[in-house]
């Protein structure tokens, strides 16, 4: 069974993607999910937001590992004529005690593939990526208790773009350039369904995790159509990510001169 993934590095561009395309009929996303944890239950998102689920199967649902989990909700999906997506939640994978509890360790590889590809999955992934400096001057201003480092951000996001990088890779600030074209160049690379109309909708869409649920709303969390903010090139954040060798050949590998 083919699943599609999509892979973006926190403050990347991913919750906006997750909105536009959550927003098309017959598209049912796994918002911020991983094997290690999830930012909102899989199994409230499975039975609140994908109605996947029922009470009755709740149980036996929790008991399952992940991958089972998995195989389950894509079945679901699949026999009511929808397309389940997994948005992954990198953090997890490629940012130290993402969390604030002392219990996330970052292993460094894309888990979510392994995993999936063991259950016997053929995964279609994708990454949404940014310029590295405007992902470490979003993240140090958003994630404040992270107390994210440029050393500790430029080896984990290197090491997240070599690991991403052979995948088909769009551009946070293409995307908001020309959402119609990019949103549908990802939705046939997904195999999954497409619909213009996701341009006047994606606004509305609030099943998902990410700037929509943050305590203090983003820049860009609660625009009503899409486009491409400022850089803060005065920061001290930006500045020093943009001087970052790490970041640097982050950037070069994800498409970026």
């Amino acid at each position: 069974m083919k699943i599609p993934i999509i892979y973006g590095y926190p403050r990347s561009g991913g919750t906006l993607v997750n909105r536009c395309l959550g927003s098309i009929t017959g598209n049912l996303i796994l918002s911020e999910v991983n094997p290690l944890g999830s930012v909102h239950p899989i199994t409230e998102q499975a039975q609140q937001w994908l109605n996947l689920l029922k009470e009755d199967q709740l149980e036996g649902f929790t008991a399952q590992s992940y991958g089972k989990q998995i195989i389950f909700l894509a079945t679901q999906a699949k026999e009511s004529h929808h397309h389940l997506i997994i948005r992954d939640w990198t953090a997890a994978n490629f940012i130290d005690n993402p969390t604030n509890d002392n219990i996330l360790t970052p292993s460094l590889l894309l888990e979510q593939n392994l995993y999936l590809s063991h259950y016997g999955f053929t995964c279609l992934p994708i990454a949404i990526a940014r310029g590295a400096a405007d992902v470490y001057d979003s993240i140090t201003r958003t994630f404040k208790h992270l107390n994210l480092s440029i050393e500790a951000f430029g080896e984990n996001y290197l090491t997240y773009a070599q690991a991403v990088c052979d995948y088909p890779v769009f551009k946070y600030e293409e995307i908001c350039q020309d959402p119609t074209t990019q949103i549908r160049l990802i939705c046939e690379t997904l195999e999954i369904n497409y619909d213009p109309a996701f341009i006047n909708k994606f606004h509305q869409f609030e099943n998902c995790t990410g700037d929509n649920i943050l305590k203090q709303s983003s820049r860009g969390g609660q625009l009503r159509e899409i486009k491409l903010l400022p850089s803060n090139t005065e920061s001290e954040s930006y500045i020093i990510a943009s001087n970052d060798e790490n970041c640097r050949r982050a950037d070069q590998l994800l498409g970026y001169e």
